[in-house]
């Protein structure tokens, strides 16, 4: 893979970005707040870091940048931490059924509940969270500022 391509920015942002998930579900566990699961809303500062770092990369290493590349290299981090995490969480869930019982307990759908299913809602929480980290950041990114905008629309009414 080259470095400038949306893969392999993507999947260096995605392997940092899982390093993080997994280092702050690592540090719930030990300090004993595993259970809480509105501490997962956190894990968006995470991706946002992930997803901003993987767009600014391509953008430096890529010459034809544009507002595609960027939004598919943060959707690809996105993905590829999400299904990395997922992978990590089924793995923890089938080593720990007592963890998969409190999450059932606690969850108003808990019946419903089980390693495979939590792990398909990570990766759609981690996929659409990052969508949307993606299009935000690309509007820090973008090349066509309002200002740049107007100019091109008054000098388009002055060639009429």
């Amino acid at each position: 893979m080259k470095k400038d391509s949306i893969e392999y920015n993507g999947l260096i942002g995605g392997i940092i970005v899982f390093i993080g998930l997994v280092a702050y579900f690592l540090l719930m566990n030990a300090v004993g707040l595993e259970h809480n699961l509105e501490l997962r809303a956190l894990n968006i500062f995470i991706m946002g870091a992930g997803v901003f770092y993987s767009i600014k990369s391509i953008k430096k290493n890529n010459k034809d940048f544009d507002y595609f590349k960027g939004i598919g290299t943060g959707m690809f981090t996105a993905v590829s931490s999400s299904l990395a995490f997922a992978v990590f969480i089924f793995i923890y869930l089938l080593s720990n059924p007592e963890f998969l019982q409190e999450i059932k307990d606690v969850e108003p759908f808990g019946n419903y509940l089980n390693a495979f299913l939590i792990s398909f809602i990570i990766i759609m929480e981690g996929s659409g969270s990052g969508f949307f980290l993606s299009f935000g950041i690309m509007q820090w990114y973008k090349k066509r500022t309002p200002e740049k905008f107007l100019n091109e629309q008054r000098h388009n009414q002055e060639s009429k």
